[in-house]
């Protein structure tokens, strides 16, 4: 009979190497882990400062919240003004936008006096303006007229200490003054509520310097390069062909940031509708519609 070959392992054989793949699911699963954990360590770490604790994440939140005082706290409230007032055209870093927005950060306006600082906000800008040796053509609305003397005075604070800007703090009884001298002797609260929505609305028109843009009284707007409506601000005596009550209170409200374009492949036009929720009270914004409202000429019509 022959042998038969003895398949057991010598103690003396010789050990073998052999290679294989590492299978692709668990590559691809260690990559997720590690995304993850990059994640979660940028969201929550506060990157190693002791100085931020949950539920704050970054040193900007806990600056935003935490209990401050003095000019420390103004700045903070400040920000959160600016964020929602004057950050869309500005920018969140104080630059302005090249062409249609002068920076605030290193603006010689920044660091005029006070007074003459707040007159911008409170009362617009029209027209040519230098900047820090640089020409403007503006029609700024006065997107500060709706804000409290506090609240003013806290985004003027921030604006003067930020982005390098290192002038002092404003102060709440100078707001008070500004404001009256840009006011001068408007009517009264009981002269107001004798007047008619129409007649209030149109003080309202003026007080945010709508006519800045849109012309006295809104039949006629400033010249708008580049925009599909003529090239101008739209003229508003034919709102009421386009919106009802509601609609108009709405586009007010939210604003209207990008303006159609005559030339597609043109540069954007330089004025659009500011956002005037949480800035002009609901009260004053059913008085401006019913004013706009009352502009349509008597028998007329025109279909938008």
């Amino acid at each position: 009979m022959d042998e038969q070959p003895d398949y057991r392992p010598r103690s003396d054989a010789e050990p073998t190497v052999t290679t294989d793949c590492v299978p692709i699911w668990i590559v691809v699963l260690a990559l997720v882990l590690l995304f993850l954990g990059a994640y979660y360590f940028d969201l929550r770490s506060g990157w190693f400062d002791t100085r931020i604790y949950s539920p704050y994440r970054t040193p900007d939140q806990l600056a935003t919240y935490q209990p401050q005082s003095g000019a420390a706290a103004l700045a903070a409230r400040g920000r959160t003004v600016y964020e929602s007032v004057c950050g869309l055209c500005h920018g969140s870093d104080g630059l302005g936008k090249p062409g249609q927005v002068p920076p605030l950060a290193g603006s010689d306006w920044v660091a005029k006096d006070m007074v003459s600082l707040a007159r911008v906000p409170l009362a617009g800008l029209n027209g040519p303006i230098k900047v820090s040796g640089k020409d403007w053509n503006l029609a700024m609305a006065p997107m500060g007229a709706g804000l409290s003397d506090t609240e003013l005075a806290a985004v003027l604070t921030y604006i003067r200490t930020s982005w390098g800007n290192q002038s002092g703090a404003c102060d709440e009884s100078d707001m008070k003054s500004v404001r009256a001298a840009v006011n001068g002797n408007g009517p009264s609260a009981v002269d107001l509520a004798k007047m008619s929505p129409p007649d209030r609305g149109h003080i309202v028109f003026k007080k945010y310097g709508c006519f800045q843009c849109h012309g006295p009284d809104g039949k006629g707007g400033v010249s708008n390069f580049n925009a599909k409506t003529a090239e101008q601000v739209p003229s508003l005596i034919y709102v009421a062909d386009g919106y009802n009550k509601a609609e108009l209170l709405a586009f007010i409200s939210r604003g209207e940031r990008v303006i159609p374009r005559k030339n597609p492949n043109g540069p954007e036009p330089p004025h659009f509708m500011p956002k005037w929720g949480g800035i002009v009270t609901t009260n004053e914004l059913s008085d401006l519609a019913d004013f706009l409202f009352s502009l349509k000429p008597k028998g007329d019509k025109l279909d938008f």
